[in-house]
């Protein structure tokens, strides 16, 4: 994914930059996910039609960090995302009832609205087990691996796809 900070969005033709870099190397659009984080989205009248221009363009469009500062409603419901990224600060909170409350209702809320959900930052077996109990369509976190050096990655891929062979 491509995270694009405030700034980007005031660029002139950035959406037709990514586009061009996605076609040179024979990327499909829904390979390459934009992501902005919901700061970005406030109180911006140049973010509506930014965001059109990316989705019709055919990326798709990522809310990221949300839960970690100012959630808006408005963002969500005026903007075309595709998936709703909830950030860590929320996930820490997953095993309290409020905490738990909060993170049920925001992914009803996003698959009410057409959207994926993923979790970010999910540490422990017992958050999976209350997202995955949630609904929540993707998770990720240092459950799952650390950040890792190219070549680790590369080995632990080559690793996967020959597991998957067998």
């Amino acid at each position: 994914s491509v995270n694009l900070s405030r700034t980007s969005i005031h660029h002139s033709s950035v959406v037709e930059r990514y586009v061009k870099i996605v076609e040179e190397n024979g990327i499909p659009f829904s390979c390459v996910p934009v992501e902005l984080t919901e700061t970005a989205t406030l109180n911006n009248v140049t973010i509506k039609n930014f965001t059109e221009e990316l989705v019709n363009a055919g990326f798709e469009l990522h809310m990221d960090d949300f839960g970690s500062g100012y959630s808006s409603m408005t963002s969500l419901n005026q903007l075309p995302f595709d998936t709703l990224k909830l950030d860590k600060s929320l996930i820490d909170y997953i095993e309290n009832f409020r905490g738990q409350q909060v993170i049920r209702h925001t992914i009803s809320l996003a698959h009410s609205l057409g959207m994926k959900v993923l979790a970010e930052g999910v540490e422990k077996a017992k958050q999976v087990e209350i997202l995955r109990s949630l609904s929540c369509d993707e998770i990720q976190g240092f459950y799952y691996a650390r950040p890792l050096p190219w070549e680790n990655f590369e080995t632990k891929v080559i690793r996967a796809k020959e597991a998957c062979k067998k």
